[in-house]
């Protein structure tokens, strides 16, 4: 059974259609890339799952459940939580504040024990515990955005450009981050400008263009294909 299905999702921004019948299925343990050029409307997608923005048409189904329409705090008590674009850290908060935030819909003593596992993940959260986040690096701001996102302890968790601005060392370090997270059991859903190194590490991968996908297959089929990389993917 599908984790995630999503039939012919259609979102309308005034005039302006941003998604035009996206049909998307991501099944359980997997790592699911979606790819496509900026304004392509891979963050209103990832939005819209999370009820930010409402569809105009369609169907969202979680776990066989219909949770089109539903508010943000539903959908994170489901399972399913957004990693967003640009990390989005409280900077004057301290690095535990923030991670307890992703924890505010959870039982304390579960807190707790999410809390040690995000800290066994990210050794540097550990160090930096006291700190405030905006004294953090860029990478270590996504590791508490990300750190944030599985104190909810999801099931799904969508990461929204996790390597944007990022040095080439941090990057490697995030993508080994998310093969990690989905060794935990946590299926990943990504959009993710680095195409290469997404694709590398995906089971599966869909390309967005203009609101409409445009080519769904493996993820090592689309790394490969010249015609898509050379239509979408810019050649990689």
């Amino acid at each position: 059974m599908s984790h995630l299905k999503i039939e012919q999702l259609k979102v309308n921004y005034g005039g302006i259609q941003a998604l035009k019948g996206v049909d998307l299925e991501v099944r359980e343990g997997e790592i699911i890339t979606l790819v496509g050029a900026n304004g392509a409307g891979k963050s209103t997608l990832m939005n819209t799952l999370m009820g930010l923005v409402r569809p105009a048409r369609g169907h969202i189904y979680l776990d066989g459940e219909e949770i089109t329409g539903l508010d943000t705090k539903k959908i994170v008590q489901k399972g399913m939580v957004l990693s967003p674009e640009g990390r989005q850290v409280f900077p004057e908060f301290s690095v535990k504040d923030n991670l307890m935030m992703g924890a505010y819909l959870r039982k304390e003593k579960d807190a707790a024990k999410e809390l040690d596992t995000v800290l066994q993940m990210f050794p540097i959260l550990k160090e930096r515990f006291s700190q405030t986040a905006g004294t953090l690096s860029g990478g270590e701001q996504q590791m508490l955005a990300v750190g944030r996102a599985m104190m909810a302890d999801p099931k799904i968790l969508l990461l929204d450009e996790p390597s944007l601005g990022l040095a080439p060392l941090v990057i490697k370090e995030i993508f080994q981050m998310i093969q990690r997270i989905r060794n935990m059991g946590v299926t990943v859903l990504l959009v993710e400008q680095n195409a290469r190194m997404s694709l590398k590490i995906s089971d599966r991968a869909y390309v967005l263009e203009t609101g409409l996908i445009v080519a769904s297959d493996t993820a090592e089929r689309i790394l490969n294909s010249e015609e898509i990389q050379k239509a979408y993917l810019g050649g990689l």
